[in-house]
């Protein structure tokens, strides 16, 4: 007898997501500092776009402290 097989997705907080996400986002940046200029994938305006934009705004959210400085 065969079983069927239920897919059933994990719950997953939207943050976890986030963070994958720029996991993913640092990896490109480190496997293209590994690559030769030439042999580079990304532009140099997206790359900056990563480094300078996108990966800190990022960090600066997901570690967002509500909590009062004083």
């Amino acid at each position: 007898m065969v079983m069927p097989y239920h897919y059933k997705p994990v719950q997953e907080y939207e943050c976890k997501k986030i963070q994958r996400a720029l996991d993913i986002l640092k990896g490109v940046i480190a496997r293209e500092d590994r690559r030769h200029q030439m042999d580079e994938h990304l532009t140099h305006s997206m790359r900056s776009l990563l480094e300078d934009e996108v990966i800190p705004q990022l960090e600066n959210e997901l570690n967002y402290d509500p909590t009062p400085q004083y």
